[in-house]
């Protein structure tokens, strides 16, 4: 139970207010997560950041870098981002949530049936992190969305300033399975890649998968990069012996083990398909 709201007057104070309330501390933004029925992110102290610029969006043309306060809303608005990411924001069919939620609480929020998560490591996002050593030294670190998840517990305590799209030509797809657009996903997943000279390069695979994790599909990038199947249907055997799948409220293994599959040959042939078309 939320015991202490503290308002947070810039990025170092912020910090530096959960530095002292320890684990039971955390920053909120939209709210959608901590204040929602059943969230895991159980918090004494808070600490929010809408009075802080976190908000803005700026591009040119290397590269699109989002505030992590900036709202679902927002971004679906602004033409600088990049429509893959529209339409994952789409996913979240709640308007009001739509104008709370926001892209840095998605990624923190790190849950298994996230909107974004999959679509922006598919994308090879970076984010830029605020941090404050034991020392009081500020510090800024610009890394790859992928390690910031993969090592999620260095970061504890650390603030999310940015997300930085820095792939202008990528293309992403994405798709996702829940039984309404307000339920939890069974599975979200993104199919991410380069194109150079009709052929698909630097292919990154993640799946949000409820109950399992957010999971990247190595053995499918590496089975794509190196020419191992005669066509999209082959991904599906090598994605579905990948995954350990669980029963849930938004549907059993072999369900997911079934969409999964399905879904990742379908993004494939989309990406295949653009190939032929620049060839």
């Amino acid at each position: 139970m939320i015991s202490e709201f503290i308002k947070g007057e810039g990025v170092q104070q912020a910090l530096k207010e959960i530095q002292k309330g320890g684990l039971s501390a955390g920053f909120i933004a939209g709210g959608t997560e901590i204040q929602r029925l059943g969230t895991q992110k159980k918090y004494t102290k808070v600490v929010s950041l809408h009075s802080i610029s976190l908000d803005t969006i700026t591009s040119d043309t290397q590269k699109v870098v989002i505030g992590a306060m900036a709202t679902f809303t927002q971004m679906a608005e602004d033409s600088q981002v990049p429509s893959y990411l529209k339409e994952a924001i789409k996913f979240c069919g709640s308007f009001t949530k739509r104008n709370m939620a926001t892209i840095g609480g998605n990624i923190a929020s790190l849950r298994d049936d996230s909107y974004l998560i999959p679509t922006l490591l598919a994308a090879k996002a970076r984010v830029h992190i605020g941090d404050i050593s034991v020392d009081g030294e500020y510090s800024v670190e610009n890394i790859p969305l992928r390690e910031y998840i993969e090592f999620r517990e260095h970061f504890m305590g650390s603030l999310i300033l940015a997300i930085e799209l820095n792939r202008p030509k990528r293309i992403v797809f994405s798709q996702r399975f829940a039984r309404t657009v307000q339920s939890p996903a069974a599975i979200t997943v993104s199919f991410g890649a380069g194109i150079e000279e009709g052929t698909l390069t630097d292919v990154r695979i993640f799946a949000a998968i409820k109950g399992t994790g957010i999971i990247r599909l190595k053995k499918v990038e590496e089975g794509i990069a190196e020419r191992q199947f005669l066509t999209p249907e082959d991904v599906a055997t090598v994605v579905n012996s990948e995954i350990a799948f669980v029963d849930d409220i938004t549907g059993s293994a072999s369900y997911k083990h079934y969409i999964l599959g399905s879904s990742v040959a379908h993004l494939y042939k989309r990406c295949l398909e653009l190939t032929q078309e620049e060839a």
